[in-house]
């Protein structure tokens, strides 16, 4: 966590996240002590080589803001050949998700407690990611706030250059006001050009805050974009 308000200071730049981190729990914190050094993705300015952490997966990819780790460890969990790079620097949640991993013995995830933007532009390649997922990242909804959103075209440029052809970027809100600025800034990407149908959105596990927004009545928005292919969906 230090080296991650390092380089806040270091950049000077806008924080697209809080640090304010509530209640963690003993095992949380007994959690982070014993486990995160074996599942962390410490941060550099090295590229990494992703076939020397994750020896024989097939696909690799990205979850940036996993909060508590449920969709990251059932995805895993679900795909035994793709490698997943975890990215979160909210302690508790970062502490329950090393719990559960240790639990499953989950092999094919990494962690990283450092600001998402500086893993993608220091250590991922070009064209070396399969998949970045963002489930609900903070809106921000007062007016003023709203710089500190994550997506916007200089982050969603960095993205789709370390995608591989063909890979996908998924964003989802519940914020229809958040949903139509990611469509503009994905609209706006030129790598990311045509669109395709999503056959069955019930294959990606659903997060504990889509369910509480759900059940609350609230529309969850969900983007998928390609380097070739992309599409915007609306399910209620």
């Amino acid at each position: 966590m230090a080296i991650a308000r390092e380089m806040e200071r270091k950049h000077g730049r806008i924080k697209t996240y809080s640090r304010r981190e509530g209640r963690i729990t003993r095992a949380q914190l007994k959690a982070l002590t014993e486990f995160l050094e074996v599942y962390q993705l410490p941060h550099s300015d090295s590229k990494i080589d992703v076939s020397k952490i994750f020896p024989g997966m097939k696909r690799f990819a990205v979850e940036i803001g996993f909060g508590d780790g449920e969709s990251l460890i059932q995805q895993a969990l679900q795909n035994e050949q793709t490698a997943y790079l975890g990215i979160e620097v909210f302690r508790p949640g970062i502490g329950k998700c090393l719990m559960q991993l240790s639990k499953e013995n989950v092999s094919n995830v990494r962690i990283s407690t450092a600001d998402a933007r500086d893993v993608i532009s220091h250590q991922l390649r070009s064209e070396s990611v399969h998949e970045f997922i963002i489930l609900f990242p903070d809106p921000w909804p007062k007016a003023r706030h709203r710089k500190r959103r994550l997506i916007n075209p200089q982050f969603i440029d960095l993205c789709a250059d370390r995608l591989v052809e063909r890979g996908t970027i998924t964003i989802t809100t519940d914020s229809s006001d958040y949903a139509d600025q990611v469509v503009g800034v994905l609209e706006a990407n030129t790598q990311l050009e045509c669109m395709v149908p999503i056959r069955d959105l019930s294959k990606r596990p659903q997060t504990r805050y889509e369910r509480k927004a759900m059940r609350a009545g609230s529309t969850v928005y969900e983007m998928r974009y390609t380097r070739s292919t992309r599409e915007f969906v609306q399910s209620a």
